[in-house]
């Protein structure tokens, strides 16, 4: 069974820890069926209401369909129950049960035969942690009978009837369409339970962590011995993915492309058949288990490695459905381990070899070189990290998946003028040269982004002292205030958080004030930088992907996935597929496909003779413990790559 350790989390929901008591204030029957009503506490949970009620999660966010956006205190709760008609709950029965030393949740849970949740709801506090010599309440369950399968006025066969049955059991044994397996065209797939050791990240919970790998919310508690829901980052999880069932043969592409637009990229000249080559630093030769897909627990690898590997996994997916699409094309995986004079042997070679089309690599000093090895012989270069912009310069043949610091903030510059140019737009001055740069670049798209006889500007301000005075005379009580901080520096982020946290904390005016805080994306890896104070202010920043899990395209992508390599795609999975099939696509066959399933694809010159750049940019904001996808902005204009200063 393989075991893949995955490090990359993409999706961030975070919610309270465990719920205190919860407070159920009435019963209301709808339908025909009996709901209890809950009026949400401070540090309720869906999970706690899990608990406590004895419902499935899904079954709360399916009769109160707001619940999934996350819970607010005051805010009303309809919980399903199995009864038809409100009646007088009958008293359950129980055990004692004395807490042993080194005994857990989990251990009583098997010991007895019950749910570490039926335990927790008749214990209240349990989850926090066990006492030696501590009462547990252990309900006593009666058990299922199983109905016999086989009833005594079952009518005998006839002898036709005895023939095909016979028939059938000697078939069975070699039908691939058997519930467990898969046929597609001549071979067989076998989905088995595989398991996935995961690093908790920061910012995550388990019921964030069961959306992504689609498991229950129980099972990840009793399969890690939690004694509750409450995880810490750095955390290691064991996950076990089960195996999926498809009841017959499916042959079909993972993805459609419907060739309705002609690429005008004449990079590649048309041919029967293509070379591509990838290059990673996979760095076989100290991890030469990277590729067999044989994880163990003792199985380690770096970060870059695992990243690669990631990537190469669902490069290689992307590369099915091109196939499918049409694509002939020789493709290999090059492994430079991070040498640039192996790189430089490889290339050389490959222009003997008339390549057509090179992905990667990672390393910055590795891409310079491929960059220029790329102009030098016509051939483009597709870089799938973020680059200085500056290597576009003059190269047309170098495209860049990433959109670069400067275009994620003047999409978000376009963003705010598109929707919010009527509102309080206040930027805080730079601390350097580099932040006030981007705060006058911010200033001018935002202002130049909105029609001439309707243009409102941009306010610039310092950030004052602690107290948040200096704030407060920037923002408007009775509007909506959007207080926008371009700075990468955390001593210059927390004093500007602390200011305006002030600001807000001055007066109830204040504190009732419509308040956003505007940043980067990379606040989100700011520890001090909690999840108060980016839900207290609706923290809204730019990305250059966003993934959803609960989309259906990604969540057949998962099961693919899982039945080929028998593990969990991480973001770099994603980005591999995506980059891989838009771009072979674009290039190869001649057909936009813009539309990934984490990225989305704009990619135009940046100007007369010089290289490309994905312009898309996703505008997210955390609202309710959790990040919410708004829009994709993207900068289909020109732009100086002198002016931009190698960002």
């Amino acid at each position: 069974m393989g075991i893949m350790r995955i490090l990359i989390a993409l999706i961030i929901f975070l919610s309270s820890s465990f719920a205190a008591l919860s407070q159920e204030i009435g019963q209301e029957t709808r339908g025909g069926k009996l709901f209890k009503i809950h009026a949400v506490e401070a540090g309720n949970t869906l999970y706690g209401l899990h608990v406590k009620y004895a419902v499935t999660i899904e079954s709360i966010i399916k009769a109160n369909p707001t619940a999934k956006d996350g819970l607010q205190v005051g805010q009303i709760l309809y919980i399903p129950t199995n009864e038809t008609t409100a009646q007088k709950p009958a008293e359950e029965k129980f055990i004692i049960h004395f807490v042993k030393r080194k005994e857990t949740l989990y251990g009583i849970s098997r010991e007895y035969d019950v749910s570490v949740a039926d335990i927790i709801r008749l214990n209240p506090g349990s989850d926090k942690g066990l006492d030696i010599k501590q009462e547990l309440k252990i309900p006593l369950i009666p058990k299922k009978i199983e109905k016999p399968l086989v009833v005594d006025d079952k009518k005998p066969l006839d002898k036709k009837e005895k023939v095909e049955e016979e028939v059938k059991k000697e078939f069975e044994p070699y039908n691939p369409f058997k519930e467990d397996s898969v046929t597609v065209k001549d071979y067989k797939v076998e989905f088995k339970d595989s398991i996935v050791k995961y690093e908790v990240q920061k910012g995550e919970t388990l019921y964030s962590i069961s959306r992504r790998f689609m498991v229950p919310v129980e099972d990840l508690i009793e399969q890690n011995d939690l004694q509750g829901s409450s995880i810490k980052p750095g955390q290691n999880l064991t996950i076990t993915l089960k195996k999926e069932r498809i009841k017959e043969v499916e042959v079909r592409e993972l993805v459609t492309i419907a060739p309705i637009s002609k690429s005008n990229v004449n990079l590649v000249k048309k041919k029967e058949k293509y070379k591509v080559l990838v290059v990673l630093p996979m760095k076989l030769g100290d991890n030469p288990k990277a590729l067999s897909g044989m994880y163990t627990e003792t199985t380690s690898l770096n970060k870059l490695t695992d990243l690669s590997v990631e990537f190469l996994m669902g490069a290689q997916m992307a590369l099915d459905s091109l196939e499918k699409l049409g694509l002939n094309a020789d493709v290999e995986f090059f492994d430079t381990g991070g040498d640039l004079s192996r790189l430089k042997e490889k290339l050389d070679l490959s222009n003997k070899n008339n390549l057509d089309m090179l992905i990667g690599p990672f390393y910055p000093q590795l891409l310079e070189y491929a960059a220029q090895w790329g102009l030098n012989n016509k051939v483009p270069v597709i870089a799938v990290t973020k680059i200085p912009t500056k290597l576009l310069e003059n190269n047309p043949y170098l495209l860049s998946m990433v959109p670069s610091e400067l275009t994620m903030i003047s999409a978000m510059a376009r963003y705010l003028a598109k929707e919010h140019a009527a509102d309080n737009i206040v930027i805080i001055e730079g601390e350097n040269a580099e932040v006030k740069e981007r705060v006058q670049y911010f200033k001018d798209i935002f202002e130049k982004s909105q029609p001439i006889a309707n243009r409102t500007t941009a306010k610039i301000t310092g950030v004052g002292d602690a107290s948040g005075r200096s704030l407060m005379n920037q923002i408007n009580t009775d509007g909506n205030n959007f207080i926008i901080c371009l700075s990468n520096d955390v001593q210059q982020i927390m004093k500007f958080v602390n200011a305006l946290n002030a600001a807000k904390n001055y007066s109830a005016t204040y504190g009732r004030a419509a308040i956003n805080m505007v940043g980067l994306q990379n606040w989100l890896d700011i520890p001090a930088l909690n999840s108060y104070y980016r839900n207290r202010f609706e923290f809204h920043f730019a990305a250059s992907n966003f993934l959803d899990y609960e989309k259906e395209d990604v969540k057949e992508f998962q099961i693919e996935y899982r039945a080929k390599y028998g593990s969990d795609p991480s973001k770099y999975a994603f980005h591999g597929f995506d980059v891989v099939l838009s771009q072979g696509a674009s290039l190869l066959l001649g057909y936009e496909r813009n539309i990934g399933l984490m990225d989305y694809f704009s990619v135009h010159p940046l100007g007369p003779n010089h290289g490309s750049e994905n312009s898309s940019v996703f505008i997210s904001k955390q609202k309710d413990f959790e990040i919410q996808f708004l829009e994709i902005i993207s900068n289909n204009n020109q732009f100086d790559v002198n002016q931009r200063g190698g960002n």
